[in-house]
């Protein structure tokens, strides 16, 4: 600029030698034709000695423009190609072991409660809790004026009932001998089924209240169990229908484990488990019998119940175990654990190759990997050709071009 402006300033004053002196010089000194063309003397093509300095290699990779506007799409050199391992992906089998915690307690079915039919006091208590009882075993005394007045109503039902039929068959023999007036005997009839209606009314609620004389009543275990809670205690007093004793059947014990959400989808109804307790020297073996539809929001599992193949004597309820369930889907996609990416600690996605050095992210739903493979339970389907070794690498260059 200080030159052109030196070159005008001499064609201004007007000096035709002085002008052809400074411009041979200028043209001699900068290879320029004149000043006018400012832009070609700064171009990298007008001066080949910059070339080499500003010129740089591609990148390997590039951001793809698709027909869909993906910015995701990435492509690759045909020399970088080499250093990542592209397969065809189709469903197989897939074998995969699940620990969960878990604990030892009854089925739904196997607990039960005890109790009485009547208000009353409770004289005496014949159990503890972690007691084994057999079916009809005492388990606690009442004190009861209902109980009294119930079987005071039984023993005068039964009397009269023995009158009804007594009257009955009198008029009957009346009948036979032509004395009798047929009033009298559809009378005597009447009064016997309304009495045996009674009678038969009172004999159901004795056997609700169960053995014992005048106001004691005995209440007793249902079926072989063990004493789970006990909600009473001597001298307490107890209302009708209240639950006494919670009792539960040794022999219907499961084991209950807490499987993550993202495991359920692998667990299968039959699969083989196999139980660990820290009190047993050998592990027991079990099978799926049912699974939780209710997921626990805070720690996002389910219950997952195992039933152990044979009767164990040694297991109590409470007790603490670790099982490893056997998830095998009979065909799914499986991929090597390094072709899969865990991103920002939430996604987890695969390479997939849509054209010819052409590739995009997929976002998949994965099972727990087992021996270095991963299944895919979600996001790829057969047929799809899949990133398995490199894709970390493909990952990094790709995030450069953002």
């Amino acid at each position: 600029m200080f030159l052109c402006g030196a070159l005008n300033m001499t064609t201004t004053a007007n000096n035709p030698i002085r002008v052809a002196l400074l411009s041979a010089l200028l043209l001699a000194s900068l290879g320029i034709k004149g000043c006018g063309n400012r832009e070609a003397s700064s171009s990298p093509e007008s001066a080949p000695g910059l070339r080499t300095t500003l010129s740089a290699d591609p990148p390997a990779t590039t951001k793809a423009a698709t027909a869909d506007g993906s910015a995701d799409r990435v492509r690759l050199r045909p020399e970088s190609l080499p250093h990542i391992q592209v397969e065809t992906i189709n469903p197989q089998t897939f074998a995969s072991v699940i620990s969960a915690p878990a604990r030892v307690d009854f089925r739904a079915k196997a607990v039960s409660s005890a109790g009485t039919v009547v208000a009353g006091r409770v004289s005496k208590v014949y159990v503890q809790i972690g007691d084994r009882v057999k079916a009809g075993a005492p388990l606690a005394t009442i004190a009861s004026v209902e109980a009294a007045q119930m079987r005071a109503d039984y023993d005068r039902a039964k009397a009269e009932l023995a009158h009804a039929e007594d009257r009955l068959r009198r008029q009957l023999d009346m009948q036979r001998t032509g004395v009798g007036l047929e009033v009298e005997w559809m009378e005597a009839r009447t009064q016997l089924t309304e009495a045996r209606a009674d009678f038969e009314r009172s004999r159901d609620y004795l056997r609700l209240l169960g053995e014992g004389k005048a106001e004691t009543v005995t209440v007793r275990a249902p079926a072989d169990s063990t004493v789970l809670r006990s909600h009473t205690s001597v001298g307490a007093a107890v209302a009708a229908g209240a639950a006494l004793f919670d009792l539960g059947e040794p022999a219907a014990l499961w084991i209950v484990a807490d499987v993550f959400e993202k495991d359920l989808l692998v667990v299968e109804k039959g699969a083989a488990v196999t139980i660990q307790i820290g009190s047993l020297q050998q592990p027991i073996q079990g099978q799926v019998v049912a699974e939780s539809v209710a997921i626990q929001t805070g720690l996002r599992r389910a219950e997952v119940f195992i039933a152990p193949n044979e009767a164990q004597a040694s297991l109590r309820p409470g007790m603490y175990a670790r099982v490893l369930i056997q998830a095998a889907g009979p065909k799914r996609i499986v991929l090597p654990t390094s072709a899969v990416l865990i991103k920002d600690g939430r996604r987890t996605v695969v390479y997939i190759e849509v054209g010819p050095g052409l590739f995009e992210p997929r976002l998949v739903l994965v099972g727990p990997a087992r021996e270095g493979m991963t299944p895919v339970l979600e996001g790829l389907s057969g047929g799809e050709r899949v990133v398995i070794s490199g894709a970390l690498l493909l990952d990094t260059e790709a995030a450069l071009l953002l």
